[in-house]
C-alpha cells in the first residue's frame, strides 16, 4: 500500500498570526513541502510572505476551503502530490474557515493524505478585548490537536490566567503553548503524534455562512505615509482585519491591521503586488469611502479598485 502524504492544517481567527506560522516552517523546513494557502482576493498577499527553498505553493484565492472551494482544494492537493511528490503538506485556512469541514472532506475524499495535526492559533489580545468567542472561532478551537495561544507579549501577567481559561474552557484536552509572533518548536508540529480523537458531524452538514465580506484596493502609486496612518487610524468598527503591502516614499511596508491593533513593517521584496485587502462584517458598505480616502494619499492621483 503507498505511503499516504502527512498534511498539517493551521488554523486561526483573522490576524492572529497563521502566515506568521507558516513562515517560520518554511524558514526550519528540513523536508519537501507543498503549500497551499486559502486567502481573501487576488492579491495573494499572504504567498508573497513565505517563500523558502523545496516549496512548492499553490493558492485558492476567493473563499473558505471549508465551503465554496472544496472541489478545487481536492484536484491541488492530488496535483501536488503528482508534481512535486512532497514529504508534507501544509494548509494554512482563512480566518472565517471552519475546519471541520476540511477535516470531513480529506478524511471521505483524500484517501492519498492522512492528517498529521491540527494547528490552531488564538490571537490572547482579541480574545481578552473580545472574550466572547463566535461559532467559528470555537470550532478552529475544538478541532485542534495543538492550540498556540498567540501575542501574548501584549498580555498583562496577571490576566494570562484568565485568558487561558477562556481556551481550556472550550478544549481541555489540547495541547496549549503560549507563543510571541508564532515562535515554536517545530518538531511539535512535524512528525509528532499529537493528533487527537475529534467529533466530526459527517451527516448532511451545510456549508456554513459566514458574515465576513472583502474588499480589495490595488495601488499602483506611492502614498503618503502619515495620510495612510489617519486613514487606518480611523477604519470603521466593522473592518476587522487589513492586510496589504504598500509603497511609500520611505521604502515598501506590509500592513498588518487586527482589531485596531496594527503595524507597518519594512518589506525588503520589491517586486510585490501592492495593495489592502480589507475583511470584516458589511465590509463592502465601506469600500467606496476608503477607496477614496487612499485615493487622497497618493503622490500622484491615480488608484485602481479592484
Amino acid at each position: 500500500m503507498p505511503t499516504k502524504t502527512p498534511v498539517v492544517i493551521i488554523t486561526g481567527y483573522l490576524g492572529s498570526g497563521k502566515t506568521t506560522l507558516l513562515h517560520r516552517l518554511i524558514e526550519k523546513a528540513d523536508r519537501r513541502l507543498a503549500i497551499l494557502i486559502n486567502e481573501f482576493g487576488e492579491l495573494s498577499v499572504d504567498s508573497q510572505i513565505v517563500s523558502g527553498k523545496n516549496i512548492k505553493i499553490a493558492e485558492l484565492p476567493g473563499g473558505c476551503v471549508c465551503c465554496s472551494l472544496v472541489g478545487e482544494f481536492e484536484a491541488a492537493v492530488n496535483e501536488m502530490i503528482e508534481t512535486v511528490q512532497p514529504d508534507e503538506i501544509v494548509v494554512e485556512t482563512t480566518g472565517v474557515a471552519e475546519p471541520d469541514a476540511l477535516i470531513m472532506d480529506i478524511q471521505e475524499n483524500l484517501p492519498r493524505v492522512i492528517i498529521d495535526v491540527v494547528v490552531t492559533i488564538v490571537d490572547a489580545d482579541a480574545t481578552l478585548r473580545f472574550p466572547s468567542i463566535g461559532y467559528t472561532g470555537r470550532v478552529q478551537i475544538e478541532m485542534a490537536d495543538l492550540i498556540l495561544l498567540n501575542k501574548m507579549d501584549l498580555i498583562p501577567e496577571e490576566q494570562r490566567a484568565q485568558v487561558r481559561g477562556i481556551i481550556q474552557a472550550i478544549h481541555p484536552t489540547a495541547v496549549l503553548l503560549e507563543t510571541v509572533q508564532c515562535q515554536v518548536d517545530t518538531s511539535l508540529i512535524f512528525g509528532q503524534p499529537l493528533q487527537q480523537e475529534r467529533k466530526v458531524e459527517t451527516s448532511s452538514r451545510k456549508p456554513h455562512a459566514h458574515t465576513m465580506e472583502f474588499f480589495q484596493v490595488t495601488l499602483d502609486q506611492t502614498l503618503k505615509r502619515d495620510c495612510l496612518e489617519k486613514v487606518v487610524q480611523q477604519l470603521p468598527e466593522g473592518i476587522y482585519r487589513a492586510k496589504g503591502f504598500i509603497q511609500l516614499e520611505q521604502g515598501t511596508f506590509l500592513l498588518n491591521f487586527v482589531a485596531d491593533r496594527w503595524e507597518l513593517e519594512p518589506w525588503p521584496a520589491k517586486n510585490v503586488k501592492t495593495g489592502i485587502v480589507f475583511i470584516g462584517e458589511g465590509a463592502l458598505a465601506h469600500k467606496k469611502k476608503i477607496t477614496a480616502q487612499l485615493e487622497e494619499c497618493e503622490l500622484e492621483i491615480h488608484i485602481r479598485e479592484s
